[in-house]
């Protein structure tokens, strides 16, 4: 609805400047062809730049409040959550008042519309057409001024002599020839759509008014007297404008039309009057124009060396299922293997994953990357996908995941040093399977032994089942973090990273970014002091996970 209701403004808005540069620059000039076309495209430019607004490019900043912080967790919020019916208590407002009354107002001239054409279709069924001098005409009692509709002359016998006849005639014929009729329906189209704005009305009749200029000075330009063709239209003084779809002999007939008859042609310097169109289209350009929000999303220091973008990138577009029942696994995080730049498979099963620098086989050409699948109960799938062809190639995989009988981690490190089985992918259309590991023509070499977990050494996450909490919320370390940056005299912002550890304590602040080292200091004495936080979680073990904050002084 408010769509509807802005669209309507915006074009009423260019509807209304285009007619006034028509009435003070161009409404008193004899070029009535080129009047014409600016009438006719006045209006379409009005329609069309309300309709097709152009779009300007915005890059905004990921929201960085000083105590909020984004970790890959947030990309569950991919998964559709399924709630129960909700109940809409409808009220009657002001906007559908005013739709009503505007749909009422549709609804009234769009029957005038039809019914004043059904009417001209009934007369031309009842007195039949005929053709004179090569036009189609239709002799009626109805109506007594003459008037065309489409490439059809209506006349009335009884309100005109034979001696009139040519005149007219050859008035009609310049309607039919330059096909004015359709002119005539365009605008009637826009005044059921705009029929409350009043501006819409005076282009209709600007519209009809240049018709008839156009078609007395094809009048004239056939020989006819001017005097003689005056006095056939001073006859017809009298009448009613007949029907809004139909060119009448008799409309605005004043002494504007007579006088247009034998004014002296405007130069052809004067159609730089039409320049003055461009301001008005200029501005409706740009007060309608309409941003393309694009976000810049503010990515921690682990993955600025993963989301670097190479010359060529890696699209894979995989299911992830069970291996027994090869039902879909939704929730299950798929990772680019070291690094946090990943997504969340939907409840299909399916996942959309961009590695932006893959690793290129310059032999080949083929284009790999590591990628890591893990759900809980489930074993971690760690697997090389590799494709051939273009990167924009749409690769689609199916990966199985098995049952998790010796409790294998469900989230991912930096240091992972676990060996998890590798389920190898099913491809399901378009791409070459992955390369089979070399073996030796002894035996398969069987990887090596990891290397012991050591206290300095283990393993911090970055995605975990419960992610730990800080107490009270968010809110709270917000304004804790806020109320700390008052004592320090100092403007700009830190990036501070640091690791709530497995007993929930804060520990590894360092600065990860700093716009001068007191910020960066001032920022790291802050996040020290943070009290203790409600550990994360992975399957039931508490795990030490990291985050970055940016502190803001102000």
């Amino acid at each position: 609805m408010e769509t509807l209701f802005a669209f309507l403004l915006k074009a009423s808005s260019g509807i209304v400047l285009f007619y006034i540069v028509y009435w003070f620059f161009l409404r008193k000039e004899t070029f009535y062809t080129a009047n014409r076309w600016f009438l006719l495209t006045a209006l379409i430019s009005a329609v069309l730049i309300a309709f097709f607004p152009i779009q300007y490019p915005v890059l905004l900043e990921q929201e960085n409040n000083a105590a909020v912080f984004k970790t890959i967790s947030g990309t569950f919020k991919n998964i559709s959550i399924v709630s129960g019916p909700k109940t809409e208590v409808s009220t009657f407002n002001w906007q559908q008042t005013v739709l009503l009354v505007y749909l009422t107002g549709v609804a009234i001239f769009l029957f005038r519309l039809l019914s004043q054409t059904l009417i001209l279709l009934h007369l031309m069924v009842k007195y039949r057409m005929k053709s004179l001098d090569g036009v189609q005409i239709v002799e009626n009692k109805k109506y007594g001024l003459p008037f065309s509709f489409f490439n059809i002359v209506f006349i009335n016998p009884k309100f005109h002599t034979q001696d009139d006849l040519p005149e007219i005639l050859a008035h009609e014929k310049v309607h039919i020839r330059e096909f004015h009729w359709f002119d005539l329906l365009f605008i009637e189209l826009l005044t059921v759509i705009f029929w409350f704005n009043p501006f819409i009305w005076f282009f209709e009749r600007s519209i009809k008014q240049n018709h008839e200029y156009l078609a007395d000075k094809g009048v004239l330009a056939q020989g006819h007297s001017v005097g003689r063709y005056q006095a056939i239209l001073l006859n017809q003084l009298m009448g009613m404008q007949i029907i809004g779809v139909t060119n009448n002999l008799n409309f605005a007939l004043n002494t504007n039309r007579l006088k247009m008859m034998t004014k002296k042609k405007t130069s052809a310097i004067g159609r730089l009057k039409f320049v003055w169109a461009l301001p008005v289209l200029a501005l409706l350009l740009f007060a309608f124009a309409e941003p393309n929000n694009k976000v810049k999303v503010a990515v921690s220091e682990s993955s600025i060396s993963a989301l670097q973008k190479g010359e060529k990138e890696l699209t894979i577009h995989g299911k992830v299922v069970e291996e027994k029942t090869s039902e879909p696994l939704p929730g299950a995080i798929v990772l680019i293997k070291g690094t946090t730049v990943g997504t969340v498979v939907d409840r299909d099963g399916t996942f959309t994953l961009v590695d932006p620098n893959p690793k290129v086989d310059t032999n080949t050409g083929a284009l790999s990357t590591n990628i890591v699948i893990s759900f809980v109960g489930r074993r971690t799938i760690d697997n090389i996908v590799t494709a051939l062809g273009n990167a924009t190639e749409k690769n689609k995989y199916t990966f199985l995941m098995e049952e998790d009988v010796i409790g294998a981690s469900a989230a991912f490190s930096e240091s992972e040093v676990k060996a998890p089985k590798v389920s190898e992918p099913r491809i399901v259309e378009g791409t070459p399977p992955p390369p089979l590991p070399l073996k030796s023509k002894e035996k398969e070499l069987a990887p090596p032994p990891p290397s012991p977990i050591k206290d300095t050494d283990r393993e911090v996450f970055y995605i975990v089942e419960d992610m730990p909490a800080f107490p009270g919320g968010s809110d709270f370390l917000s304004k804790y973090v806020q109320n700390k940056t008052e004592k320090y005299n100092l403007k700009g912002k830190a990036k501070i990273g640091f690791t709530v550890n497995a007993k929930g304590k804060v520990a590894d602040v360092k600065v990860v970014e700093e716009e001068n080292t007191k910020l960066g200091k001032a920022g790291v004495e802050i996040i020290e002091t943070l009290p203790d936080w409600k550990p994360g979680s992975q399957r039931g073990k508490n795990v030490p996970v990291k985050f970055v904050i940016i502190v803001e002084f102000r």
